[in-house]
């Protein structure tokens, strides 16, 4: 078993220490004393994500739990260490390891699901503000007016706070700057 990458993690305080080997045809993920080996053509889907200064590479194997392997280190005393570097470079290399070995969906960004849901959850509120203050009598406008301004500015809110995190899909070897740490 030729070894060509080795990244250790430990994406919260609470968690033990994850180490993820890529050999010529397996991912392997060791976690104590657990261990587990995934060919890398039962890989479904790799997804990248981004919150501030954590980055995430969600692997998901084909019918088992995933795989969240992050940029951070957590010391003892909640003390976080940046392992941005050996981050990208193990991304890189899963990358173009699947690339010829799998075919997965690559995706980065948000999910979908969540930004409808966020979505939908500000549309309704809206439109509740918009009762209130006409129950009120609070209202300067007519309440379907009200509503669907504050429904803009709200979704228009929403984009900007997300902008450049939108679901993306993309190919293994073009992998999008702004989802590995520079």
């Amino acid at each position: 078993m030729k070894v060509s990458a080795e990244y250790t993690f430990k994406n919260s305080a609470g968690d033990k220490p994850c180490t993820v080997i890529l050999t010529d045809y397996n991912l392997i993920v060791q976690k104590g004393d657990y261990e587990r080996s995934i060919p890398y053509a039962n890989i479904a889907s790799v997804r990248l994500c981004r919150s501030q200064k954590k980055f995430t590479a969600v692997v998901q194997p084909d019918g088992q739990s995933a795989i969240t392997i992050s940029n951070q280190f957590y010391l003892s005393g909640r003390e976080c260490e940046d392992r941005s570097r050996q981050y990208a470079t193990f991304v890189r290399i899963l990358h173009f390891h699947l690339k010829d070995k799998s075919t997965p969906e690559y995706v980065c960004g948000k999910h979908l699901h969540s930004l409808i849901i966020w979505a939908c959850t500000l549309v309704v509120l809206s439109f509740a503000l918009a009762f209130v203050l006409e129950y009120f009598n609070l209202n300067p406008l007519s309440t379907w007016g009200l509503a669907l301004l504050i429904s803009g500015a709200l979704l228009l809110i929403l984009t900007a706070t997300n902008w450049g995190r939108f679901p993306n899909i993309y190919k293994p070897d073009q992998i999008p700057f702004q989802f590995l740490p520079q």
